[in-house]
Parts: C-alpha cells; sequence; structure tokens
C-alpha cells in the first residue's frame, strides 16, 4: 500500500499530474502493473493491457513483416510495441513499427527512423484513427496502417503532404501485397 505524505499528496505514483519529459519518461521504471504507458504532450497516458485477440492480430502481422523483410533481404526490422518518440515530450508505443536496423537508441525509435507505423484498433479506436494518425502525419511518417480487430480490414494510408491519403482497404478472403515499402502479401483473415 502507498501512504502519500500531506507534503507530497500524490506520493510517488508514476501518474501523479505533472509534466513529463521524454528522456525522464523513458529512464523512468513503471514496474510490472499490466498496463501501457505513452507520454503525449508532458501528460502520462495510461491504457488496459491489450486484448488477446488485439495481441494475436499483432503478433501474426509481426511475424509476416519478419518474414517478407528477411526474404527481400531489407535492412530493416520490426518490432512492436516499440516506444515511438515523437518529440521531446511526446513517446506513443504502436502496436507496430517497421524501421531502419542501425536506430540511434536502443530504448526508442524516432521519426527518422521509421517506415511504417501500424496500429490494432483496441476498445477506444479514436485514438488510432484521429489523435495518432494526426501525430504520426506531424513526424512525416510516410506509412500508417490501421487493422481493425473486428472485420479484420488493413487500411493503408500514404503521407500526402501533411495529411494520410487512404490508398488501399485490404480486406479478408484474399491475399492482397500492401502497398509501400515492404512488399507484404497477406489474407488479413489469416491474423485472427
Amino acid at each position: 500500500m502507498t501512504v502519500a505524505h500531506e507534503s507530497e499528496p500524490y506520493g510517488a505514483l508514476p501518474w501523479a499530474p505533472r509534466y513529463w519529459g521524454a528522456d525522464e519518461f523513458m529512464a523512468h521504471d513503471f514496474g510490472d502493473v499490466g498496463r501501457l504507458f505513452e507520454l503525449e504532450d508532458g501528460c502520462i497516458v495510461m491504457t488496459p493491457a491489450p486484448s488477446i485477440r488485439h495481441q494475436r492480430i499483432a503478433r501474426r502481422l509481426i511475424n509476416a513483416i519478419e518474414a517478407c523483410l528477411q526474404a527481400d533481404d531489407l535492412d530493416l526490422d520490426v518490432e512492436g510495441p516499440v516506444n515511438y518518440r515523437l518529440n521531446s515530450d511526446t513517446v506513443f508505443a504502436p502496436d507496430i513499427a517497421v524501421f531502419r536496423r542501425d536506430t540511434d537508441s536502443d530504448l526508442y525509435v524516432e521519426p527518422h527512423e521509421i517506415e511504417i507505423l501500424a496500429e490494432v484498433t483496441s476498445i477506444n479506436p479514436n485514438r488510432d484513427r484521429l489523435t495518432k494518425m494526426n501525430r504520426y502525419a506531424r513526424t512525416k511518417c510516410e506509412w500508417y496502417w490501421i487493422i481493425d480487430q473486428n472485420t479484420l480490414v488493413i487500411d493503408v494510408y500514404r503521407l500526402d503532404g501533411d495529411l494520410y491519403r487512404q490508398v488501399a482497404a485490404v480486406t479478408p478472403g484474399t491475399a492482397t501485397t500492401l502497398p509501400g515499402p515492404v512488399r507484404l502479401t497477406i489474407d488479413p483473415g489469416t491474423l485472427a
């Protein structure tokens, strides 16, 4: 049990309301609390652990991308979730990131290292479809995929100026090659 002292009304909880910088956030040990933490404009955002279906879809897509990277001998890596440092006070954790192997840090990837970011929708799909899409576009990430965990449709977006434009909507039932730097051919129905 954590007890806060009168002089410290919020105690030492990591989510005490105050401003956090990306470096401080990355260095902090949040412990194993079964939650995912992100940093948005200096504020810590905590979400529940993803559902089993969500994790299965992300894992299977990561495995398919990794096989494609190896087969095509691309100097890229894929992981998820990863810490994606958007700027000095924002660190998101996209479900899947395809990035250069020669990253500057082992703790996080930065915008200039990213090729593709992907999110599997969860309880709040608006965060993936609005908030994260807007923030990723600001970092000039060229490719953004959103996988709807209910329908298994993969929406593929490409940066056009400052906004993402949808270039494909891949539906379950047919193997399709997704546009972009990784020529992945997949039937989204195999992800669940």
